[in-house]
């Protein structure tokens, strides 16, 4: 289990411990797309590049589709958790549509910005939690936990590109792999291909943990990196607003964020449609009090330009060896 900066609200040693065995020890049934699978809300952006190589012009394209899949409070730790996942795909064309071999580097960017101390990002590099295609690696089932995020992100390139797998092909052959991690205030997760590529994918999921009363704000890049255009990526900026914790809460606010109350008896059979992550589900019957889901919390995504990646400099120098 990886996580962010120790942060000195909202996470206790226990919960830390409790939460990283979770992680490292659940196990899934292969299944079918579920309910978990939907996000409740999400953001689609693409973009390009052009580049004119020796021989002809190509073209880079780049799509990345983030969902957020729920919201719920977490009694033992006193925090709204988040749960992400996104998905980027890239591909390279000439001006006739034909694939070119130019996707070598793969990344997301995941940063902390404003109020650093009241939120923390969880992560795990497990099987299931972050995946690639074309790449080396061992199997995993990423439908229920991929595909819609897969699903639009592919459909987003369609306008420049034919995506070479369909949606359920691509979540199919993903594979457990990372090939750079770095945590901290600044999460970072990198895929090389080698050789470079035509068509590459890659699916990451988080938890974001916010304390209560509390205004949050971080950015998610995705970027897709080859030689001749470097760099192509697309971005955005989150906005989250927390209110109190459940046990403070007014019925008029209760109300107004959507709050429903889940006895802890009516939990599992619950979760799928309340797009709960087993993980969470799990650490919830061991708290052992009834769940609160948060169905209007308020969240701000707002696409920006991403700065170059903390991590430019080895980057550059990936860029140089072939």
């Amino acid at each position: 289990m990886n996580t962010g900066t120790t942060k000195p609200k909202g996470i206790g040693i226990a919960a830390t411990m409790l939460l990283a065995t979770l992680l490292a020890t659940m196990s899934f049934a292969p299944g079918i797309t579920s309910a978990y699978d939907e996000p409740k809300t999400h953001w689609e952006q693409d973009n390009s590049a052009r580049t004119h190589t020796e021989f002809e012009w190509i073209n880079a394209y780049i799509a990345t589709s983030v969902g957020l899949f729920n919201t719920t409070w977490i009694p033992g730790r006193d925090v709204w958790e988040y749960t992400f996942g996104i998905t980027g795909v890239g591909a390279v064309r000439d001006d006739d549509g034909n694939p070119e071999e130019f996707c070598r580097i793969q990344a997301v960017q995941i940063k902390e910005t404003v109020n650093k101390e009241h939120q923390v990002i969880w992560t795990s590099t497990d099987n299931r939690y972050i995946g690639a295609w074309p790449h080396s690696g061992t199997n995993a089932e990423y439908y229920d936990v991929a595909y819609a995020a897969t699903s639009l992100a592919i459909s987003a390139i369609s306008s420049h590109a034919s995506f070479a797998l369909s949606a359920a092909g691509l979540v199919a052959a993903f594979v457990n792999a990372c090939d750079d991690k770095r945590d901290g205030e600044t999460v970072w997760r990198e895929w090389d291909y080698s050789p470079d590529q035509t068509d590459v994918g890659h699916w990451f999921w988080w938890l974001h943990d916010v304390d209560p009363n509390q205004e949050v704000k971080f950015t998610v890049d995705d970027y897709l990196i080859g030689p001749g255009y470097d760099m192509v990526s697309v971005g955005w900026e989150f906005t989250f607003n927390t209110p109190s914790s459940p046990g403070k809460m007014s019925a008029a606010e209760m109300e107004k964020y959507g709050i429903e109350v889940i006895p802890i008896s009516e939990l599992k059979w619950r979760a799928d449609d309340l797009r709960l992550a087993p993980e969470t589900v799990e650490e919830l019957l061991k708290q052992g009090e009834p769940v609160y889901i948060a169905h209007n919390l308020p969240v701000v995504a707002t696409p920006h330009q991403p700065e170059p990646p903390v991590f430019l400099p080895k980057i550059l120098e990936k860029l140089g060896e072939k």
